[in-house]
């Protein structure tokens, strides 16, 4: 009978340790998020770090008017200022992109981009691990592209690129099939 009070007590030894071993690595989960989340929030730039009041202190002389002084953050607009500069010096160029002409409905799409403007983007079917070429939406606003006449063919597509949209401007055919 002894030998079943010992297998019962190392039974529960093991159920108590597994359960430990998962408290300390839910704690240690629970500790690296929380810094993720502080080193997160404190690069953010916030209300009151780019405008602090300060008062001066109580040894001061009482004769003077207590007027708080504003501090601006000058390197946080900065900053904020260059990325929208950045965008808009590379939306205002116009990009080629070749790529297969396709319709969907009422929408032309090239598949298969390719160029040096060519937006690229990772997939699920590479395990995210490759970048490949985006399907863009060709839009012909004045009509002088004829897109369903080529439909079906390689063609080069000059245009203004925004995200994942390409105002054509000019078209070129390049091969009368994707292949």
């Amino acid at each position: 009978m002894p030998s079943k009070k010992s297998t019962a007590s190392k039974t529960s030894l093991r159920r108590f340790t597994g359960s430990r071993t998962a408290a300390i690595g839910l704690i240690v989960v629970c500790i690296g998020g929380t810094a993720i989340l502080i080193a997160a929030r404190s690069s953010e730039p916030t209300s009151a770090a780019t405008a602090s009041v300060t008062t001066p202190d109580a040894a001061a002389p009482a004769a003077r008017p207590l007027t708080p002084v504003v501090k601006t953050n000058v390197v946080s607009a900065k900053i904020a200022a260059k990325p929208q500069n950045a965008e808009a010096a590379t939306a205002a160029e116009p990009v080629t992109i070749e790529g297969c002409l396709v319709q969907e409905d009422e929408t032309f799409r090239l598949k298969n981009t390719a160029g040096e403007d060519a937006p690229k983007g990772r997939s699920w079917k590479s395990g995210f691990l490759h970048k490949g070429s985006k399907t863009l939406e060709v839009v012909d606003g004045r009509h002088r592209l004829n897109l369903a006449r080529h439909v079906g063919e390689r063609v080069s597509v000059t245009g203004m690129l925004d995200e994942r949209e390409l105002q054509g401007t000019t078209l070129k055919r390049i091969a009368e099939s994707c292949n």
